[in-house]
């Protein structure tokens, strides 16, 4: 099914970014409305200077409007002020097929998810089935942390049709 989705689409670059650390969940007054903490802040923003500094570009920004996904967001939007973001509450703990059919439905070339797990590491998981095992993919297969983020490009020789660009850690 992800296979074509991924032909049907205009999309060459994929990014799944993770957000940044929250509070722990007894510190909010409920899981939507956890905040960043600094850590979480800072941690946000040097991943999208990475990003940037690899080249990576986004037309659009798909972001959970769960707190901490979009304060995520509102850090990266320093290093790409030129994307246009969509900020939903679809995305909220979505499932990994719904995150790629909203990713597609965008008609870019070049889309960041700010999301949540488990949804964004299944679809890595996903990507990276039948793909070269590497250092950064074994660890992509193990988990994406907080902040994580997976850079994918389009790759009509890979079986996902996906292939790893970037995975990086904070």
């Amino acid at each position: 099914m992800h296979r074509k989705i991924i032909r049907d689409s205009q999309i060459q670059d994929l990014v799944l970014f993770r957000h940044g650390k929250a509070e722990r969940p007894y510190d909010a007054s409920d899981d939507f409305s956890r905040n960043l903490v600094e850590l979480g802040k800072t941690q946000s923003l040097q991943q999208a200077i990475k990003l940037r500094e690899l080249g990576f570009s986004p037309d659009v920004v798909l972001v959970s409007s769960a707190f901490r996904a979009s304060q995520t967001w509102d850090m990266a939007a320093q290093v790409f002020p030129d994307a246009n973001p969509i900020i939903t509450r679809e995305l909220y703990l979505a499932s990994p097929e719904f995150y790629l059919r909203k990713a597609a439905s965008t008609g870019a070339k070049s889309v960041m998810i700010i999301a949540h797990d488990p949804g964004l590491h299944a679809l890595c998981r996903t990507f990276l089935k039948g793909g070269s095992r590497d250092h950064m993919s074994d660890l992509l297969r193990l988990d994406l942390p907080t902040a994580g983020v997976a850079w994918f490009q389009k790759d009509e020789n890979a079986k996902s049709m996906m292939r790893l660009v970037a995975n990086l850690r904070p």
